[in-house]
């Protein structure tokens, strides 16, 4: 993975194996967030932690009012997250040289990378005391691979949009 500009356009370039993986977790993403938990290989429970955490309550002490913020907003969020997922896949072809000059899709992209990173993390358990170190004797060795890699490909993005 690279975050450059060149010739006056800002690219991610992608390597095949990235851009298959991204198409994979795009697929995933989805189908956690359309309630299909067979897909996302957790016991369900896994994938209910991650639906709650990409759409938290809206108050966290009044159970009523969480409920019926969540009933006002949660299809309209899950909405706007598939389009930016379809997005994204459509901009991520198989050269995986995406044009992330333009605000609105770097914008998108940042916030597609922070949705997989949020569910990986949910998953893992991941706290703000973990360390980006993976232990190759870790069960969950590769998943937490992916997520150091989705959080570095999102700093990237960021840094080299602030720099």
């Amino acid at each position: 993975m690279k975050v450059g500009r060149r010739k006056g356009r800002l690219r991610l370039r992608l390597e095949p194996v990235e851009v298959a993986l991204l198409q994979s977790l795009f697929d995933q993403l989805e189908a956690v967030l359309d309630g299909d938990d067979a897909t996302d290989g957790t016991d369900g429970d896994g994938a209910d932690a991650i639906r709650r955490r990409l759409v938290p309550d809206g108050y966290r002490d009044d159970p009523k009012a969480a409920a019926e913020f969540r009933r006002l907003t949660e299809d309209t969020l899950r909405a706007e997250r598939d389009e930016r997922i379809a997005a994204c896949r459509d901009e991520l072809d198989d050269s995986g040289d995406v044009d992330i000059t333009d605000p609105d899709v770097a914008r998108r992209w940042i916030q597609v990378l922070n949705d997989l990173r949020l569910a990986f993390g949910t998953r893992l358990g991941v706290t703000e005391d973990d360390r980006p170190y993976v232990d190759p004797d870790d069960p969950d060795a590769e998943l937490r691979a992916v997520y150091h890699w989705l959080s570095a490909v999102q700093d990237s993005v960021v840094s080299e949009l602030m720099g």
